[in-house]
């Protein structure tokens, strides 16, 4: 694995070399060189720097003090925004998340050792063509392992959050983890209970939207024991149950509330359960009700089991928003779900309605048949009207459903 300045791109060497100008040296650093080195797809380019960041910030006209306490400014340049942080050494971190204090102005050997895994402590200076690699993460990448810097426990310690990035780095990069950085993760598990639930949510997300395989990841959070503090009713299914939610989750669409769905489906919530879990890991509103939908639901059913007025009830049941989530999961899961695809396919394309408010009639119709008032019968003569149209789509267009409201009346009546 070799590097040539020509990978940076100009605008970031650039910054390096108005830093230069202005006396100090620049490396880019972290995850974009191992990205780089591996061949990936790189957004953002992280730098460090000798300059404190008072100086960072009179090298350029426009900066943005992003976490100055921690020597870090963000560079706008040429559109694009770097964050640069001056080379430093971190304290103790007493509530296993951040450091206590940090020293700015240290070498790079120093700063690099600080970092959490081998293959993220890789500096490289663009403008003489060096790499510095103390921990031998080139080795690494070239072996495809995770390693902790230095001492794993004393990592793990500092940073509860670094067990979780281990197994979402092993899903992401396909790498496999270290034996002594992965014995040192459960002895670690009461600094990652410190860690923040949007953390944990932020670091499954990438594991769902970022890797071909998240199972790598929750396979070794839960043999770890990452998985039983985080989400325990999953963490416990039985072997068999385990090993097919790892394999649908793998074949499901890199969308993390998909994925998430995949992930929980065969979990045997109690009531009430799945929200609380949700709302604890700091999913969004629109996040947990699509999750709950989803598991509620359940996968698709087999075509063969179904009339087509079976169709047509199924469909309102999912809804039409979650129609095409549903049949993926199937899909992930192995089932056949073309057969039943094309007749919901066959339905969308009739106009079959698949809720009270697509019918061609509304509440006010309703009351002008019946000369009444507003209230709850009149939903549910809009149901009956909808089941009506499912067992016969010919019923469904305007005239025909106004000249059915009485008899849906007295149905509702007569189940009342």
């Amino acid at each position: 694995m070799k590097l040539h300045p020509h990978k940076i791109p100009e605008p970031v060497r650039e910054v390096c070399q108005t830093l230069e100008r202005a006396g100090h040296r620049t490396w880019v650093v972290g995850g974009c060189i191992r990205d780089l080195f591996m061949g990936r797809e790189i957004s953002d380019w992280d730098l460090a720097t000798s300059a404190l960041p008072g100086q960072v910030q009179a090298a350029f006209k426009r900066t943005f003090p992003t976490g100055i306490e921690h020597g870090t400014v963000t560079v706008l340049h040429r559109g694009e925004a770097y964050e640069v942080t001056t080379l430093r050494g971190e304290g103790a971190y007493t509530d296993g998340r951040r450091p206590d204090e940090v020293t700015l102005g240290v070498d790079i050997d120093e700063d690099l050792a600080r970092r959490d895994f081998t293959v993220n402590a890789i500096a490289y200076d663009p403008l003489t063509n060096r790499v510095v690699d103390p921990h031998r993460g080139i080795d690494d990448l070239h072996a495809r392992v995770i390693r902790a810097v230095g001492d794993p426990a004393a990592r793990f310690g500092e940073d509860g959050l670094r067990v979780l990035r281990a197994a979402r780095f092993c899903a992401t990069l396909e790498f496999t983890l270290d034996d002594a950085t992965r014995a040192a993760i459960t002895p670690s598990l009461e600094t990652f209970a410190k860690v923040s639930p949007e953390r944990v949510h932020e670091e499954w997300r990438k594991a769902f939207e970022k890797s071909d395989r998240p199972s790598l990841a929750f396979q070794i959070m839960r043999d770890t024991g990452i998985l039983e503090r985080s989400c325990a009713p999953l963490a416990s299914l039985e072997a068999g149950a385990w090993s097919a939610t790892m394999r649908r989750l793998d074949q499901t669409p890199k969308r993390h509330v998909l994925r998430l769905a995949a992930l929980l489906l065969d979990v045997p919530w109690r009531r009430g359960q799945l929200d609380g879990w949700l709302r604890g890991f700091r999913a969004s509103n629109p996040e947990r009700k699509a999750v709950a939908h989803l598991v509620d639901v359940g996968l698709p059913p087999d075509r063969v089991t179904l009339s087509d007025e079976g169709v047509r009830r199924w469909m309102s049941e999912v809804g039409r928003d979650a129609l095409d989530d549903v049949l993926a999961l199937g899909r992930a899961h192995g089932r056949d779900v073309d057969p039943l695809a094309e007749s919901v396919r066959a339905e969308l394309d009739a106009g079959t309605p698949l809720s009270t408010t697509e019918l061609a009639v509304d509440g006010k119709d309703v009351m002008t048949a019946l000369d009444c008032k507003p209230g709850r019968v009149i939903g549910d003569v809009l149901a009956r009207l909808l089941e009506r149209v499912h067992e016969d789509p010919a019923l469904a267009d305007a005239p025909r459903l106004r000249a059915a409201i009485e008899d849906a009346y007295r149905d509702v009546k007569g189940t009342s």
